[in-house]
């Protein structure tokens, strides 16, 4: 018989060796910080809830500074960005994504306004390293190595760095003196440009190997895909890149213009056009409902006036002494063709003619290879790369356009190239590997929406079709401060705990220990009932089998 004395108080100390959950558990509750969806998908990597809580906070310096430990054009790929994120974002599936590219915007624009300046790079290594080509996939892979503490040189064979941005992207899409502040801040940081610098030879590239430890090949895709039918010389057939790059000073015959191509590129060009006050006809081998220019550009053409017909190929081209007589027939694309390659298939009794003053070939690009063609492997018109973006030769790298397919051609996904293949130069020089293992990403499941209220997406407005067309300026108009501080708010903040105290509240062991950086489990108590990770809001805490 136990007597009254030996009895012991477990009603007022909580917890006691004596009652011992933890032996119940067949699982454990890990604070994990599970990656979020949304930088999963994002093409450079980005910690997207972590820069929007800074965000919210009202911390915008901080956020800025998050976003650009990767990415240096925050303004940039605020209105350029084709944001996957927002495809992937766990609150789609609940109101409606976070309006991630609008916050970013928001960010980038704040600090060229503000003059803030990029983090000064680490301790100089005293290593130097050659990229070949300016654009964003160079540019990116140049600012990593620069923060990492290498001299980089940029050997551009143009009149300056940017590339795409620079000439490509007309200015309602992108001003240039956006660019311009966000490309002189990371030229501040002590990178090198060399202009007008083609290293347009295997022999040539060996010698940049004898001064430098690595090269990396960001060449770009600037060869212009001539459909036969367009084979010959005339002042009347231009190139979509030579139009864009006039940035709307172009003169082109007629009053009406036909674009060929159903890209980003083409609905560029035809928007220009129209803004240089030609009717303007798009023709495309792909259906209206599939161009790869995607729904976004595709409405805003047309919302502008341009036509758009899809499904269609130029058969003919009669060049006339008024103009040039396109004779089209309508086709349907074979289904069985490999990714990227298109093979047209006419349809009968389709016939029909278009007369017009100019056409611009805007039917794609491809990268020359011929500069590397003795030195790296290549297939398909691309170098072939590791996992760590490395050619066959270990100490020459390669990104962006020219280890990139057609419809994946964005400019995020050049930056992201470009970290990529920094990451792995600096794995190379230094005899590392840096990967770290994948994470899966937070599911929607995960997330306890009972702490989320309905709040609807805002999105930037566009300016009216019927104003815009006359003039360069931009077509987006981004978020008030107000409006991106709601959206900033509607972020679930996936996989990371902001320390609300619902594992701690919830508990019905006391075994969520609250230290003053992070919480952790008393594991001697925990008895893997789940109530922590049920309550918990963005799913940072995840149940783990235990195996006896």
């Amino acid at each position: 018989m136990i007597k009254p004395a030996e009895i012991r108080p477990v009603w007022t100390t909580g917890w006691t060796e004596d009652v011992n959950t933890g032996t119940w558990r067949s699982a454990l509750p890990v604070y994990e910080g599970r990656p979020s969806p949304c930088g999963v998908a994002c093409p450079l990597g980005s910690d997207i809830p972590a820069w929007i809580h800074e965000f919210l906070e009202e911390r915008y310096e901080s956020a800025w500074r998050l976003i650009t430990a990767l990415n240096p054009f925050p303004a940039v790929t605020g209105r350029l960005c084709h944001h996957p994120c927002e495809q992937s974002c766990n609150r789609l599936q609940f109101d409606g994504a976070v309006t991630v590219n609008a916050l970013e915007q928001f960010c980038g624009d704040l600090a060229v306004k503000e003059g803030w300046r990029l983090d000064r790079p680490g301790a100089e290594k005293g290593v130097r390293v050659a990229v070949v080509g300016g654009g964003p996939a160079g540019l990116s892979c140049a600012y990593q190595l620069r923060l990492a503490g290498y001299k980089v040189t940029v050997y551009e064979a143009g009149k300056g760095p940017g590339g795409v941005l620079r000439s490509g992207i007309p200015g309602y899409r992108l001003p240039q003196e956006v660019f311009d502040a966000e490309l002189q801040r990371l030229l501040d940081l002590g990178i090198t440009v060399e202009a007008n610098a083609a290293v347009g030879s295997g022999a040539e590239i060996e010698r940049l190997l004898e001064e430098h430890a690595a090269v990396c090949l960001a060449l770009g895709a600037g060869r212009v895909r001539v459909p036969p039918q367009f084979a010959f010389r005339d002042p009347r057939v231009i190139s979509a890149l030579d139009f864009l790059a006039a940035k709307g000073a172009a003169d082109i015959a007629g009053e009406d213009a036909v674009v060929i191509g159903g890209g980003r590129v083409a609905m560029d060009a035809a928007r220009t056009a129209r803004r240089l006050g030609k009717s303007v006809k798009v023709l495309a081998l792909e259906r209206l409902e599939a161009l790869p220019a995607g729904d976004e550009e595709t409405a805003e053409a047309l919302a502008e006036g341009v036509l758009i017909f899809g499904g269609v190929m130029v058969r003919e081209v009669d060049r006339q002494p008024e103009g040039l007589r396109l004779r089209c027939n309508a086709v349907a694309l074979d289904g069985s063709a490999p990714p990227g390659v298109y093979r047209p298939v006419l349809i009968p009794d389709t016939d029909f003619t278009i007369d017009t003053g100019t056409v611009i070939l805007a039917a794609g690009q491809e990268p020359d290879l011929s500069p590397v063609a003795e030195l790296c492997e290549s297939h398909a018109s691309l170098l072939v790369v590791n996992r760590r973006q490395a050619t066959s030769r270990p100490d020459i790298f390669a990104c962006g356009d020219v280890t990139t397919p057609a419809p994946d051609r964005f400019v995020s996904v050049a930056l992201g190239g470009g970290i990529k293949a920094a990451r792995g130069i600096i794995g190379y020089l230094e005899k590392r590997d840096s990967d770290e293992p994948e994470q899966s990403p937070v599911p929607f499941a995960a997330i306890n929406t009972f702490y989320f209220p309905l709040v609807p997406r805002f999105v930037k407005e566009s300016r009216d079709p019927g104003g815009r067309v006359t003039d360069f300026g931009e077509v987006k108009v981004n978020l008030s401060i107000e409006e991106a501080l709601v959206q900033a708010g509607r972020c679930f903040s996936c996989g990371h705990c902001l320390k609300c105290d619902n594992c701690y509240y919830f508990c019905p062991d006391l075994a969520v220990v609250r230290d003053p950086e992070k919480y952790r489990i008393d594991e001697k108590h925990c008895k893997g009932c789940g109530l922590c990770v049920e309550e918990c809001p963005r799913g940072a805490v995840s149940l783990k089998e235990e195996l006896t």
